[in-house]
Formats: structure tokens, C-alpha cells, sequence
């Protein structure tokens, strides 16, 4: 048990992963990525997603599966994915080689992660007009930059997470975000930018200073950050259409079509002008962390100030209005 009350990594063999997935059968396959495929199980009464790593380099992988699983180890928080299990299993099997029997060691990998029920942001992106309403999208902006701030700031060496998109953030059954695959993040102690030449990061999610010199900071979370923001406000196309249009273009249009379906909701006027006006700054808080300069772009804090102040204003909107109804409801 660890020290916070969550419960420690359990080490579980190979063969309890395959009774628990079904021998990783394809119906139990939540998807795939570059260093491994996705399973849901249920151990111990809790569904848990199950993460086996390809075994085709052994050696890049043993250094990836590590590498990720200390990053996992020191991660606590609300908007990080819990690990809660791991198999490192080495098994003596036979087989058929030219004709002959022969027997080797295949070492078995896998991390185990509480199971997101609702899947990744990327599923639930849309434009503006359907999908997700206004709160659950603000919500999930604020869970990923909550989850960022810790991982940038609540540490005593930061982690850049330099993978940070829709496919890694996942959501809960109440729709709550979870930063996931740590598999590409790096420790940063005192000197926290780096010149690197290990490739990292999604094509539109990397920043242009990574992109042509290969430079790593925090702002290059920050970068793919404000894609993600950007893309959950305005829908999958949000980035390129922002590229395409002038600044104040892109924001008006990205207002009015939200002031249209935030219209149907809102009880009343002032309600509705401070939810509008979260929706400038989420914008303008996305654009801006994708400036080409990342000097120019804000730091984590910065952006959560940002949104602090403006749930403080809805706030200040809100009691006013619930004291009202509870009054004419006497």
C-alpha cells in the first residue's frame, strides 16, 4: 500500500493475464498501438485494461516497458492513469525448429491500467453544432491541464509527457481525463531544456522547434496541449482551420457557433455571457499555446490561472441564480 492510499502495481504472471483477457482473444482487444495492444480483463472484481508489449525487439522493448513503468510508478493523481498491475514473466517454452525440437526463454510483458470506460478523447471529438456539450468539454480541457500541472510542476524532478493527444487522454465513466502512455516521457532535473536526437511525439502535435532543431522544454507540452485544447473546442479541424484564418476570424466564428448552442441551455443572460466568455479564453488559452515561439506560449500555471478565474466568475453568476429558484420554489 502505498503511502497516499492507493494501492500498489501487483506483479501477475502471463498465464493470469490470458485467463483474465481470454488468451488476449480479439474481442477482448481494446486497441493497438506502436509498442503493443490493448485488453480488457477483469481481475480481483475490477476491469482492468491490459497493455501486452510486442515481443518482435526484445531489446528496445525491455528498455521501453521499463522506462514507462518508472515513470508510472511515481505518477499520483486524478487526471493520470493508474497502474495497477504488470507481468515481467520469462517462460521456458518449446518448439518446432527444422525439424527439431528446440526450447528457449520468451519473456512476457505487460502493464495493467484501471479500464476507462468511456475510451479515449479522441472517439468523443466532434464539431461544435453535436456532440459533447459545453461543460463536459471545458471539464476535460481542465482535467488534461490539471493533469499536466502535476506532472510539470508537482514532482521534485518534472515529466515532459512529449506525447500528449486525443488517443492518450482518456476519459472515465463520469468523463473524467486521464493522461496516459508514458512510454516517450522524460525525468527533467535542473536543466530543463534539452537538445535530443531520439524521435518522440505525433506529426501535428510536435512543435517547430522540436520539428527543426530537435529542442525539448515543457512548452513543447504546452504545444500539443493547445492542439488537443483547440481540437475539443472547435472539433477535429480546429487547428488547421485556425492556421487558415486570421485570428480574431477563427475566435468570432468559434464564439458565435457556441453562443448559438450554448443559447438552448443557459437559464439566463448573465449565465450565458460568462459561459461564452470561458469559451473566448479556452480558445484563446488553445491558440496561444500553439505560438510558433515557444517563449511566447504560457506555462501550465499560467493556463490554469486562466481557467480558474473564469469558473470564479460562473461561480459568481450561479449562486445568485440557484438562491432565486430555491426562493420561488417555496
Amino acid at each position: 500500500m502505498s503511502t497516499n492510499g492507493t494501492r500498489e502495481p501487483t506483479s501477475l504472471t502471463i498465464r493470469v493475464l490470458q485467463e483474465i483477457t481470454d488468451n488476449f482473444s480479439e474481442e477482448r482487444a481494446l486497441g493497438q498501438g506502436a509498442y503493443g495492444k490493448v485488453y480488457k480483463g477483469v481481475h480481483c472484481g475490477e476491469e482492468i485494461a491490459v497493455k501486452l508489449i510486442h515481443n518482435n525487439l526484445q531489446a528496445t522493448n525491455d528498455e521501453q516497458f521499463k522506462h514507462e513503468f518508472d515513470n508510472l510508478m511515481v505518477l499520483r493523481h486524478p487526471n493520470i492513469v493508474r497502474l495497477v498491475g504488470y507481468c515481467y514473466d520469462t517462460q521456458h517454452e518449446h518448439a518446432d525448429f527444422q525439424g527439431k525440437i528446440v526450447f528457449g526463454e520468451t519473456t512476457y510483458k505487460a502493464l495493467c491500467f484501471e479500464y476507462m470506460h468511456m475510451g479515449s478523447l479522441q472517439s468523443h471529438l466532434s464539431d461544435i453544432s453535436d456532440g459533447l456539450d459545453w461543460m463536459k468539454r471545458y471539464n476535460i480541457i481542465k482535467g488534461a491541464c490539471e493533469g499536466l500541472k502535476y506532472l510539470h510542476e508537482g514532482l521534485k524532478e518534472p515529466i515532459y509527457h512529449l506525447d500528449i493527444k486525443p488517443d492518450n487522454i482518456l476519459l472515465d465513466e463520469n468523463m473524467t481525463p486521464k493522461l496516459a502512455d508514458f512510454g516517450l516521457s522524460k525525468f527533467f532535473g535542473e536543466e530543463q531544456t534539452r537538445v535530443t536526437h531520439s524521435p518522440m511525439g505525433t506529426v501535428g502535435y510536435m512543435p517547430p522547434e522540436y520539428l527543426f532543431q530537435q529542442v525539448v522544454s515543457k512548452k513543447y507540452d504546452v504545444f500539443s496541449l493547445g492542439v488537443v485544447i483547440t481540437k475539443t473546442i472547435a472539433g477535429p479541424k480546429g487547428p488547421t482551420e485556425s492556421d487558415e484564418m486570421l485570428y480574431q476570424t477563427f475566435l468570432d466564428q468559434v464564439h458565435e457557433k457556441w453562443r448559438n448552442r450554448l443559447e438552448a441551455t443557459c437559464t439566463s443572460s448573465s449565465l450565458l455571457e460568462a459561459y461564452c466568455e470561458q469559451v473566448i479564453i479556452c480558445t484563446e488559452i488553445g491558440l496561444s499555446s500553439m505560438e510558433y515561439d515557444r517563449h511566447e506560449r504560457p506555462s501550465i500555471m499560467e493556463i490554469i490561472d486562466k481557467l480558474n478565474q473564469t469558473e470564479a466568475k460562473i461561480q459568481k453568476v450561479t449562486v445568485p441564480i440557484l438562491l432565486t429558484e430555491r426562493d420561488s420554489s417555496r
